[in-house]
């Protein structure tokens, strides 16, 4: 080898050693990209829904308890009959209250009969009175006779009046026996189904009283206008207003879906025995549809609609994350850099853009949320190329990072 030769070689030798640390350098760079799940940012109609479960309910239910306390002697329906208004449900033992109605028929029949006397006697006292007068005109009777015919017509009028009140009294009497012997046969007090039978024959209904409850001998439902009433977290009830639109679903009608709208909000909170658990509110929902063969207590689950939005930019909910920015004039390396600059930081949400192969993270003011995309207000433009995927590496991602998109699952081309 000669000496002209030898730089030549030393210095390819070289650049071939600085090629191949450039290629190395590349790879390694490209091995250090991080595989992302992508969607572009555009358009789409989306509800803000609060679901909570619960069960169906009549709007309308009459518990219906004896006005009498006496045993059953009849039972005329059985649980699931359907009812008019004014049709007999059941007998309570009629026995002691006929016997005080006809006891009491016979007194206001005597007491009309001591009517009828006291009025003859008052009659036959102005006649006995008139009499008096006109013998005293002529000077044939003393004016203490006279007295004393006036003192009788009073004192028969006074008995007149008596007996009028004591007729009064026995037919008050006789009315409220009436009244009592007509509570033991029990009415529908509305047309609907019978949901529950608590009484059979023999059994002894016992009347409510201020401290205790009677006996609910069954409970009539009008089916035709039906409710779900569910339990709402307090965190979604304060979104909540009366007439909401919302779709309700029953397990027993699991393909078909029911309008409704909300009709009645809790303000009493339904605690459980468990006071760390979180506190729910009745909310009920009054049903559009019917729902043929309906039962109370059926179980359902309500999607109330607390807002909607159509035709709206949106971003995947699993985009948007939370990461540390600077002040404005802050360049975001000066939070590593520069302690005082990351106190000056704040965390912001925001979602990461896929510009040039790098992940550019962006802040985003997001509205409401549907079920998997959140309404966009400021942030990314229409278009972007927003990372959604998968959850461990936006978790790890910072500004700027080198990132590899990786190819669409076959659902997601199916929907392309």
């Amino acid at each position: 080898m000669t000496l002209r030769r030898k730089p030549i070689l030393i210095g390819a030798a070289v650049l071939l050693a600085a090629a191949a640390l450039v290629l190395v350098n590349l790879r390694r760079e490209a091995g250090r990209k991080t595989e992302v799940e992508v969607e572009v940012v555009r358009a789409r109609s989306i509800k803000a829904v609060v679901s909570a479960s619960g069960s169906i309910r009549a709007k309308r239910t009459v518990e219906v308890s004896a006005s009498q306390m006496g045993t059953v002697v009849d039972v005329a329906v059985e649980e699931g009959d359907e009812v008019a208004e004014g049709a007999d449900l059941l007998q309570i033992d009629p026995v002691a209250y006929r016997q005080s109605v006809e006891r009491l028929r016979a007194a206001s029949s005597s007491a009309r009969a001591d009517v009828e006397l006291a009025r003859s006697t008052v009659k036959q006292a102005e006649q006995e009175e008139e009499r008096i007068r006109n013998l005293r005109a002529n000077d044939l009777a003393s004016p203490q006779d006279l007295l004393r015919v006036e003192t009788e017509r009073e004192v028969a009028a006074a008995r007149l009046e008596s007996a009028l009140g004591a007729l009064r009294q026995q037919e008050a009497s006789l009315r409220n026996a009436e009244h009592d012997l007509g509570l033991t046969t029990i009415r529908s007090p509305m047309s609907g189904i019978v949901v529950e039978l608590n009484v059979e024959e023999g059994e002894t209904a016992i009347i409510g009283t201020m401290n205790n409850p009677g006996t609910v001998l069954l409970t009539i439902a009008d089916l035709s206008e039906l409710e779900a009433e569910v339990e709402v977290d307090e965190t979604d009830v304060v979104d909540l207003r009366p007439g909401m639109p919302a779709k309700v679903s029953i397990d027993s009608y699991p393909d078909t879906l029911f309008d409704g709208s909300v009709t009645e909000i809790g303000n009493s909170a339904v605690r459980t025995a468990q006071a760390s658990e979180s506190v729910d509110f009745l909310v009920v929902v009054a049903l559009h549809d019917a729902v043929p063969g309906a039962k109370p207590g059926l179980s359902a689950t309500a999607d109330i609609i607390v807002a909607e939005r159509r035709d709206v930019l949106s971003v995947p909910m699993q985009s948007l994350t939370i990461r540390r920015v600077g002040e404005e004039g802050d360049a975001e390396e000066d939070l590593d850099d520069d302690p005082t600059a990351r106190k000056r930081g704040r965390e912001k949400e925001g979602v990461f853009v896929v510009r040039a192969g790098k992940a550019v993270f962006v802040p985003a003011e997001t509205g409401i949320a549907g079920d998997r995309y959140f309404e966009l207000l400021s942030g990314p433009a229409e278009g972007d190329t927003v990372v959604s995927g998968d959850f461990e590496a936006i978790r790890d991602l910072e500004d700027g990072d080198p990132v590899r998109v990786a190819p669409p699952k076959k659902e997601e081309k199916k929907k392309q």
